[in-house]
């Protein structure tokens, strides 16, 4: 079908190659893009058919590096606006790194397939190989660089909830990639775009911690955790705020999670997997 289209259309593109998840498949395609914009678009997903040209005009409109819409969650009986929090400017310029901010602020800013991006966003830019936080960690690093930014309130986008073969939905899920992915975030950021600013370094330790506590939590399902380390829980500690930081001793204690040895200690409650 893809062939058929690209022999319609000289601006359509295609790549075979095997099966080798979302990031690579993503990463592939930037390399042979060569238009001046980028947008994503995930397989089980659709748009609205005036999306790109909206987000579009506020591009050319505005100047700007990202343009991005809201959202649906299409669920088997019922849709789910995703809309701005009410604190993110809508409708307005969003200028240097206030951008960022909403990373830490608003999750429609940590997914990457609502938005068309200026290439020189996302140059240079690899999605992590087979890790299923991705957008995480290229939605960080895309806002880190972008200048200027609008996002709509409109209802461009609509994300396939009821998908049982989505990685979303799949037992194949590693709940412990975003944690992964966020870590790289920061010391990616810190290597390649010289990220120093005290503030925003907070802001991704507080993250991290954050995604660390919700694995600790989800524990139980696919892994068992005996014990941390002293330095992983003594950083915990340090980037928590204070009512995160009681649950998180309380949640030790109900898990029975010991402190002690070199190393984080991981038992596979599923033999064979």
């Amino acid at each position: 079908i893809c062939d058929q289209y690209a022999k319609k259309d000289i601006r359509i593109r295609v790549l075979h190659q095997k099966n080798q998840g979302l990031s690579d498949a993503r990463n592939n395609g930037l390399a042979m893009a060569k238009g001046a914009y980028i947008a994503f678009v995930d397989s089980d997903d659709w748009l609205d058919v005036t999306m790109y040209a909206k987000l579009m005009n506020l591009i050319q409109k505005y100047n700007l590096d990202i343009a991005r819409c809201s959202t649906e969650e299409v669920h088997h009986h019922y849709i789910s606006p995703f809309l701005p929090k009410k604190e993110t400017p809508t409708e307005q310029v969003i200028e240097g790194k206030q951008a960022f901010k909403l990373y830490f602020t608003d999750s429609l800013f940590t997914m990457v397939w609502n938005a068309v991006y200026k290439k020189s966003i996302v140059q240079g830019i690899s999605s992590p190989s087979r890790c299923h936080s991705q957008d995480n960690y290229v939605s960080g690093r895309y806002l880190y660089r972008c200048q200027r930014l609008v996002i709509t309130k409109e209802i461009l986008y609509h994300y396939n909830r009821y998908n049982e073969n989505s990685i979303t939905k799949s037992h194949k899920r590693r709940e412990f990639d975003i944690c992964i992915c966020t870590n790289k975030l920061k010391k990616d950021l810190r290597a390649e775009e010289g990220l120093k600013d005290p503030q925003y370094l907070s802001l991704l330790d507080y993250k991290l911690s954050r995604e660390i506590v919700h694995y600790i939590r989800l524990s139980g399902r696919t892994q068992k955790i005996y014990s941390l380390t002293p330095g992983l829980k003594k950083y915990l500690l340090k980037n928590l705020d204070i009512g995160r930081k009681l649950r998180f001793v309380l949640l030790l204690r109900k898990k029975g999670i010991k402190t002690g040895g070199d190393s984080s200690v991981w038992k596979n409650s599923h033999p064979g997997r």
